[in-house]
Formats: C-alpha cells, sequence, structure tokens
C-alpha cells in the first residue's frame, strides 16, 4: 500500500489502486498522519509498499529532523519502525495499532542519507500480531532495530476505517486472504 504524495497521491475525498510504479499498492485519500499522511505539512510522508506479511519503505530524512550533532533524531527512527512494522500485518487485510514496541539503536543515520525500513509479522494470532522490524543505511549498515506487538482493528473498526479513508469495503490488500 502507499501513503503517496506526489504522482502517486490519491485524490482528495477517495483512494485508488496504484500501479503506476510497477508494483501493487493502494493509495489512500489525503489524510493527516505524521508518518504516511499526505494532508500534513510537517509530516514524512513515508510512501509504504505492501509485500507478503511485510511491510517497507525508503525514505531521506531531511534537515527538519535532525537531533543532536547532525544526525536524524531517534524518535524520528522510532516513527519510521512504528509505520512499517504497524503496516506490515495490513497483507493480511488488518489494520493494526502498536500495542508495544521495544527499540535497539546500532548506528547513527544523517540527514539526506536513503534509508530502508522493513517491518514483517513473525507470528499471528488472531487479531494480535508479532512483528519485527529493521533500518538500514544507504551502505546497508543495521541502523536500529525493533520487536514489538500489534493490535488489529475488529472486523467492525476495520469497515470504518476503509470508510474514513475511501477505500471501498470489498477491496483488501494485494492478494491478502481476509482475517
Amino acid at each position: 500500500m502507499t501513503a503517496s504524495t506526489g504522482a502517486g497521491r490519491a485524490p482528495r475525498g477517495g483512494s485508488r489502486n496504484d500501479a503506476s510504479r510497477g508494483g501493487t499498492r493502494y493509495a489512500f485519500a489525503d489524510h493527516n498522519c505524521f508518518a504516511c499522511g499526505g494532508a500534513n505539512p510537517i509530516g514524512m510522508h513515508l510512501e509504504i509498499e505492501l509485500e507478503d506479511g511485510a511491510a517497507a519503505t525508503t525514505w531521506v530524512a531531511d534537515p527538519r529532523f535532525v537531533g543532536w550533532e547532525e544526525k536524524v533524531h531517534g524518535g524520528i527512527l522510532a516513527t519510521l519502525l512504528d509505520e512499517v512494522m504497524a503496516w506490515a500485518p495490513s497483507s493480511y487485510d488488518s489494520w493494526a495499532v502498536t500495542a508495544e514496541m521495544a527499540i535497539r539503536y546500532r548506528s547513527s543515520a544523517n540527514p539526506g542519507e536513503e534509508l530502508r525500513a522493513r517491518g514483517w509479522v513473525t507470528e499471528r494470532r488472531r487479531r494480535l500480531y508479532r512483528v519485527r522490524g529493521e533500518v538500514r543505511g544507504a551502505d546497508d549498515r543495521i541502523i536500529a532495530e525493533a520487536e514489538g506487538r500489534f493490535l488489529g482493528a475488529s472486523p467492525s473498526e476495520k469497515v470504518a476505517l476503509k470508510a474514513r479513508y475511501g477505500m471501498p469495503a470489498e477491496v483488501t490488500a494485494p492478494g491478502a486472504p481476509s482475517e
């Protein structure tokens, strides 16, 4: 799925399939999420791609996201991990929120450096997902890694979320079995 900005952005008020870049993605109507919302003027504007049991994104931090000593702020790296980890259950047609997450920082990230983040489901029990994630730098070093538990939305919550973001109720993630 893509919460995309720019050319892949969905029209305001509706969502649509977006295969313009060769993948199976779904572009949501603009929304205000700090991490993936196109309508948030100070947000990260992440474009999330779904895989089988996983989600990934590539992102370059600009100077607005710097913390101490010209390094990307750890809270921003945590947000990057949280986003791909929360999206990973979406390949099972689930909408998940963070229940808990533990992060280990391994290396600093520099503004202007391309960062690759990926989250993947390691265990699924009903609506509870165990997920791991990592952020890697341009040279493939591990910058941060995390483990967490994510709670999937109930069927009624999922219907409401799809309506809120302009996604047809019958649309699921590409290839996803329903919960």
